[in-house]
């Protein structure tokens, strides 16, 4: 089974916990998905795909070994870049950032996300500093 855009996040957590479907696959799935329309729609200022894809492939190779994982194992997600994520410069939608440093870790949010089996695939573009009608 691969992820369909249609499914839900308790859909895809349920099938990656189940076994009917692997982290990876749905991870994989959202990542083309993101590629094949983020030319038109500019939502991502960064796509994070090799952490995605380790962290689907630990996440598939617990349930492997019968690890309990959490109530999000699998969900791809991505968050503002508004929200720190270790590696990436933290934008806020503000041209004057762009060449800020990278954030040193995970803003707690992030952390949370994750650590429940959510995988991050990317940071999204935002209105400035967030103070604009379009988010």
């Amino acid at each position: 089974m691969t992820s369909k855009p249609e499914m839900t996040a308790a859909e895809i957590a349920s099938a990656v916990a189940n076994g009917k479907m692997s982290a990876l696959d749905a991870t994989d799935a959202a990542l083309a998905r993101i590629k094949q329309h983020d030319t038109v729609l500019n939502s991502f200022t960064d796509v994070t795909a090799d952490r995605a894809r380790a962290k689907a492939r630990a996440i598939d190779a617990d349930i492997a070994a019968g690890k309990t994982v959490g109530p999000l194992a699998g969900v791809p997600f991505a968050v503002k870049n508004l929200f720190d994520v270790s590696g990436l410069p933290t934008r806020a939608g503000s041209k004057i950032n762009r060449d800020l440093a990278p954030a040193r870790r995970d803003a707690t949010l992030t952390e949370r996300m994750e650590a429940a089996g959510a995988v991050l695939v990317g940071a999204l573009n935002m209105g400035e500093y967030a103070y604009d009608f379009t988010g």
